[in-house]
């Protein structure tokens, strides 16, 4: 197995810290997930210090199995470690949003949607008479770095991304991996029409196999598959290299250190399709590389969380070190410009495609599809829950560190978030080495490259 012990917990020099400050990363912010990642932190970690954060209340349906039939599970226990922490109600903790993207332009283009909607949230609670948190505005920070996740090295690529997060920030509360690609090129018409007559509507919207995407497609250096390397290797790449500012997060900010990974609907073991799959880990083989590039990273995960999942001993400087829970997501099926791959500059056609998808899905929900969501803000809702759930209402990592939290949509609207696993984990979990051990070559050698080891 990999170790996955990367650097020192020590804060750097230069670097301040700040310890009443809940700081989140949030890949791909700009849009789709990411950006409803972002609105329900700002909605959500806004209320008034002593107020009940609804999405971070345990939910009988995101319970592992193992605890749902436990009594005592939402009784206080004074001796308990994992009791709520004392907040100071005059200085409670602050945020600072990182969106995390390749474009300047968009990124500011989201930070603006952001607050305007964030500003009309403050004001209708203001409004009803709601007690909005004391100095939160004020100390609010929404903040772009650059990451292009198609170039592991430094400058804009993902090195360079996690090497000014270590000389900027003191600690990482959350880092979401939200960002993600698939080289889709269109439809097959008549492959989606026979799926929508023979599966459903709802089935076909979630499990399509009519998409058509790029084989072999590679990234602009030509050196690798582009859907590894964007969806495999970049995330893992960061994990190793900032799980030291994860692990600095303070103690006495009400919320673990955790890592949250953007999975799929489509992700199942099925995908990984080929006899051996580390002999083709890149994907160049692969007629549909999306969902077998999420699968490959759920096992990743599952790796992570045994390994960073409980406290542990630095051997080089002897401190502590902090667990942080590794869990992956299924946000469900949403509209966002993701959909839109494939259309070019043909912009129209690109927006009558998005408002059908919009449509479908909407329709999914009312004949009762638990798995379209139909608005990001809703999707993201097991990521925020992942991130910021008691570790009380979680199995130990030890037991199970396959944890993955899916979204559960109802006909009206109303979203819950649900339990499940990692599809096959224990059967994979040697290929989930063996990617390891493959992303941790490449990011040894582009450290090398770039002066970094």
């Amino acid at each position: 197995m990999v170790s996955t012990r990367t650097g020192s917990s020590k804060l750097p020099e230069g670097v301040e810290r700040d310890d009443n400050r809940i700081i989140a990363v949030v890949t791909g912010a700009n849009s789709g997930f990411g950006l409803g990642i972002c609105h329900q932190l700002l909605s959500n970690l806004s209320l008034a210090p002593g107020s009940k954060i609804p999405v971070s209340e345990p939910q009988l349906t995101a319970l592992p199995p193992s605890l749902r039939s436990d009594p005592h599970l939402f009784t206080q226990d004074d001796d308990d470690e994992d009791e709520e922490k004392e907040i100071d109600y005059d200085n409670p903790p602050t945020l600072t949003l990182i969106l995390a993207c390749r474009s300047e332009k968009k990124a500011n283009e989201a930070i603006n949607i952001l607050l305007e909607r964030h500003e009309k949230d403050l004001k209708n609670r203001r409004e009803k008479g709601e007690i909005i948190r004391k100095g939160w505005k004020e100390n609010l920070r929404t903040v772009y770095e650059q990451l292009d996740l198609d170039n592991p090295g430094s400058g804009s690529g993902v090195l360079g991304f996690c090497q000014r997060l270590k000389e900027r920030y003191p600690h990482i509360t959350t880092l979401y991996l939200n960002a993600g690609m698939g080289a889709f090129s269109g439809i097959d018409g008549m492959e989606c029409l026979k799926q929508h007559v023979t599966d459903g509507l709802s089935h076909a919207q979630s499990q399509p196999n009519y998409q058509l995407e790029i084989k072999g497609a590679k990234s602009s250096d030509g050196e690798r598959g582009i859907v590894w390397g964007t969806n495999v290797l970049a995330p893992y790449i960061m994990v190793k290299e900032l799980i030291p500012l994860l692990r600095r997060s303070p103690l006495n900010l009400p919320f673990e250190p955790r890592i949250i990974y953007t999975s799929s609907l489509t992700s199942s073991f099925s995908k990984l399709s080929i006899k051996d799959p580390l002999n083709d880990y890149q994907l160049l083989q692969y007629e549909k590389s999306y969902s077998a590039s999420k699968i490959m990273f759920d096992l990743i995960m599952v790796q992570f969380d045994k390994e960073y999942g409980s406290s542990t001993k630095n051997e080089n400087d002897n401190e502590n070190e902090r667990q942080v829970r590794c869990f992956t997501t299924d946000p469900g099926c949403v509209c966002t410009n993701f959909f839109s791959s494939g259309m070019g500059v043909i912009l129209w056609w690109a927006n009558v495609k998005f408002f059908f998808y919009w449509l479908s899905f909407y329709l999914c929900r009312l004949l009762g599809s638990t798995h379209h969501p139909v608005y990001a803000d809703q999707g993201a809702l097991p990521m925020i829950y992942a991130a910021l759930i008691s570790n009380k209402f979680l199995s130990p990592s030890s037991k199970n560190p396959a944890q993955r939290f899916c979204v559960i949509s109802e006909r009206w609207g109303k979203t819950k978030v649900g339990f499940e696993e990692v599809d096959q984990w224990e059967k994979g979990d040697e290929l989930g080495k063996g990617f390891m051990e493959a992303c941790e070559s490449h990011r040894k050698e582009w450290k090398r490259r770039e002066g970094l080891e």
